[in-house]
């Protein structure tokens, strides 16, 4: 029986394995546990290995997309209980924190290998109470919740402080100093592709003022620095390609991390992200999805994946929300997206907005002036006739890493094109069918909803012990 039918097939008892990775005088060793007596088959991964079946209560798993499909997934904090004994005992003192928890779903009968990982995450820890152990994990997605920048500067002005990085092309950025003595300052990290300008209070420098150095991303003044130091900077350039997108942006960054990346249709559009402090990494490219409209998470294997969202995908879809295997009575409507009659999209992002620019730039260039001072640029699009039809539509600002003006309008009509009707956010109970999907799949419905019978898949919240599914989806 292949997973599907036997998913479909109620009754069938379901087996779940737990593989739990933890640290042992710094050598990597694996806790095996079960719901039910197990062993591998010598064809299997491990091979020959019993899965102690330790494993009590409800295993429950949520994780869910930002619905408006503009920055991360999200999940919360999940047990698993174990029976309280010697061996589940001694797990207390393993290092486990932080480490992976692999879950598979499948028949006590079968090897192994036919088993599906239905989830992987990190654990969160072991902790013990009175009759049980309860052995806590989180999604994956968690691995990104410390900063990217760790790297500091050990002597010199800038001691302590973390290393810059520029990315993409960024306007108006301030480079820090890190040797006073010879006026040099470090604009970014690793080799840059070019510096386009560079200012003193707003004012552009002339070159014989100053050195660069793209291969350290450093420049040095020949002359004593006044006022605010700003430069326009193109920026990170690895293996003599510039990072401009972002996939480029979205793939460094995951190798920073030590983590493999699967980008699928992700627009073009060149964007500038100027980092110095220590944002954490989830939020870096929470800013990096939010502004080109797409999505990232972690799917079932642990596998991170960033989306680009166009509405309900077009292709066939790869979910089927059937009336026989929906719970009778838990299909509603859970919200509302309100129609949007108008947005304002930020754009150019100004980096170092001035409080001291100099009387030159007032007198000579006044536009210049005015964006030296501001955050940045914004362009404004209006939808007259949602607001006929839609009095309830509503007006919104989107910041974004974007530089242009004429991807920021493209941008912004296309986002507007989804948001001319309201969205609907629906939930239902199915049986153990969605165990096989992923968040941001296109499902079929066959109950259609109040925008047609295709969907994206929103949230799941799995009970692997029971064999049900909270889903939710939007169309």
């Amino acid at each position: 029986m292949d997973f599907r039918s036997w998913l479909e097939s109620q009754g069938n008892f379901r087996c779940i394995l737990v593989e739990l990775d933890y640290k042992e005088a710094g050598v990597t060793k694996t806790a095996y546990l079960s719901n039910a007596a197990f062993v591998s088959t010598g064809t299997d991964v491990p091979a020959h290995t019993a899965y102690d079946p330790f494993v009590t209560g409800e295993v429950q798993f949520e994780r869910s997309l930002n619905e408006v499909f503009t920055g991360f997934s999200t999940s919360k904090t999940s047990d698993i209980e174990l029976i309280y004994n010697t061996a589940t005992q001694a797990l207390l003192s393993k290092a486990v924190y932080g480490q992976p928890v692999r879950i598979y779903l499948g028949d006590k009968s079968w090897p192994k290998a036919d088993f599906k990982q239905i989830i992987a995450g990190l654990c969160d820890g072991v902790m013990p109470e009175q009759t049980k152990i309860r052995l806590k994990f989180r999604d994956a997605a968690d691995s990104l919740k410390t900063p990217l920048l760790t790297e500091r500067y050990a002597s010199g002005a800038a001691t302590e402080q973390l290393k810059p990085l520029c990315l993409g092309r960024c306007f108006n950025i301030q480079p820090l100093l890190i040797d006073s003595a010879t006026h040099k300052y470090q604009f970014s990290t690793g080799q840059s592709q070019a510096v386009t300008a560079v200012r003193f209070n707003g004012s552009v420098v002339p070159g014989s003022y100053y050195t660069v150095n793209l291969a350290d991303s450093t420049i040095t003044f020949t002359t004593f620095p006044n006022g605010d130091i700003t430069m326009d900077v193109d920026g990170l350039k690895i293996g003599g390609t510039w990072l401009q997108n972002a996939s480029d942006f979205i793939g460094h960054i995951a190798s920073m991390r030590g983590i493999t990346v699967n980008c699928s249709g992700l627009a073009s559009y060149l964007l500038g992200l100027y980092l110095t402090t220590d944002i954490a990494t989830d939020q870096v490219m929470d800013d990096i999805c939010a502004s080109i409209g797409g999505y990232w998470f972690f799917d079932r294997l642990g596998q991170f994946k960033v989306r680009a969202f166009n509405g309900v995908p077009s292709e066939p879809p790869s979910a089927f929300l059937t009336k026989d295997q929906t719970v009778f009575g838990t299909n509603k409507i859970r919200r509302v997206i309100n129609p949007l009659h108008s947005m304002t999209f930020g754009y150019k992002r100004n980096w170092t907005p001035l409080n001291t620019i100099a009387a030159v730039v007032h007198e000579t260039a006044p536009a210049v002036a005015a964006e030296l001072s501001a955050e940045g640029k914004a362009i404004t699009r209006n939808q007259p006739t949602v607001l006929v039809n839609y009095p309830q539509a509503e007006t919104i600002r989107v910041d974004s890493l974007l530089v242009s003006e004429a991807d920021a309008l493209t941008e912004l009509n296309r986002r507007l094109a989804l948001s001319v009707a309201p969205r609907f956010v629906y939930e239902l109970q199915q049986l153990s069918v969605p165990f096989l999907w992923q968040i941001g799949e296109c499902a079929f419905l066959e109950s259609a909803g109040i925008n047609g019978d295709r969907a994206v898949i929103t949230k799941l919240l799995e009970s692997p012990n029971k064999g049900t599914c909270t889903v939710e989806y939007w169309q």
